[in-house]
């Protein structure tokens, strides 16, 4: 078995001795893990970075196994943006939601392309905006979509024991926006996860998730 695809490194483990399982969100096959020999080398160690873009080439005896990569690098984060930390907390947080939530091996390719628009909107002044807008989206191809027409008739939603004003931006993303905004998108998006993902499954909630709340929560 074996296929080419590109994808965005979501996590990196150590797997024995100089080797590492690295899972990664690719265009054609999901969420997708696989063994990278020799990754803690000087020589490969430094091309595998959460968010780094890489083609891969994946190759097992079975459908069902892990596999392993040979891979080459397409395209790597910006290293300034790993000193500002409201957007590191926004990028690993970015790559922890889609590795919690993502089942393996199904195709999203709606994920993926708001995912790749997402780290392209690095430098721009936008570019919290569109990361609650990439929450939304995966929440709604995961299929829970929070209804608007319902929730917001009064422009006001009530979570966490908080009345909430409804992000407009949500509903036309051309409008615009403040922190108040983002925090709220941000509150909106982590009370679905929570009800219907994260603890029905017994998963934690990414702490560089809540985090990145804390930076607009003035």
């Amino acid at each position: 078995m074996n296929w080419t695809d590109e994808g965005y490194i979501l996590n990196i483990n150590l797997y024995g001795e100089n080797s590492s399982i690295v899972s990664i969100l690719s265009k054609d096959h999901g969420h997708h893990k696989g063994v990278v020999y020799g990754a803690t080398s000087s020589k490969i160690k430094k091309l595998l970075h959460i968010g780094n873009k890489i083609k891969v080439q994946w190759k097992s005896k079975s459908e069902n196994a892990v596999g392993y990569y040979n891979f080459e690098l397409l395209e790597a984060i910006t290293p300034k943006y790993f000193d500002d930390i409201k957007r590191l907390h926004a990028i690993l947080s970015a790559t922890n939601i889609c590795l919690k939530t993502l089942p393996e091996r199904n195709k999203y390719l709606l994920i993926y392309e708001n995912f790749e628009n997402l780290l392209n909107q690095l430098s721009n002044n936008f570019f919290f905006k569109e990361y609650v807008l990439f929450e939304k989206i995966l929440l709604s191809e995961l299929g829970y979509n929070l209804d608007i027409n319902d929730e917001t008739k009064n422009d006001f939603i009530k979570i966490f024991n908080k009345t909430l004003t409804y992000p407009q931006f949500f509903i036309d993303k051309t409008l615009s926006f403040n922190n108040k905004d983002i925090y709220n998108g941000l509150l909106i998006n982590k009370f679905q996860f929570l009800n219907y993902i994260f603890e029905p499954n017994k998963i934690k909630f990414p702490n560089c998730r809540i985090k990145l709340e804390n930076f607009f929560n003035e």
